[in-house]
């Protein structure tokens, strides 16, 4: 490993343990209202609706995940208050502060936003198995090897993405 990758991986780590030591010491509100102060939403109102939309499908795979074993569901909702974050306060607001998902949200914030590292190894093998899938399908389908190389190269830097580059709790 590179010395640049070393300090920017030490980097991420002390962000992710100075936003968790902030968070520690705040109530459930207080820390809604910091990340809120982080999360801007689009003055567009069609981007805003296309946020809104993409959001309400990521609550809805987390819903899955909330009855699924080994589905992730903090993945989806974080992936859902980013979206919300973007095109409403409100839905954001009602997203962390939700009795089925508030507290896994809050979780999340709390620990500096980092995954546990369970979650990362859902996320990364799911990201695996999808796209071996859409690789074996579009090999049937008669692709000349375009559409999978796209999908290979995506999903390689998804799970590099995941795997290095966002934090891990214990």
């Amino acid at each position: 490993m590179s010395e640049h990758t070393r300090s920017s991986a030490a980097r991420r780590k002390e962000t992710s343990l100075a936003l968790a030591e902030t968070y520690a010491s705040l109530s459930n509100d207080e820390v809604v209202q910091q990340v809120l102060a982080n999360h801007k939403p689009s003055a567009n109102p069609v981007v805003r609706i296309v946020w809104i939309v993409f959001g309400s499908i990521f609550v809805v795979f987390a819903a899955v995940g909330v009855f699924l074993p080994g589905w992730p569901t903090t993945s989806w909702l974080v992936a859902a208050a980013y979206c919300y974050g973007r095109s409403s306060q409100n839905l954001f607001r009602w997203l962390v502060t939700n009795r089925v998902f508030g507290s896994l949200l809050l979780n999340y914030y709390r620990s500096g936003r980092a995954l546990p590292f369970h979650s990362k190894i859902a996320i990364c093998g799911l990201i695996g198995i999808v796209s071996a899938a859409s690789i074996w399908y579009i090999t049937i389908l008669g692709d000349p090897g375009f559409g999978q190389t796209t999908i290979a190269i995506i999903a390689v830097i998804g799970i590099w993405w995941v795997g290095w580059r966002v934090p891990s709790t214990a």
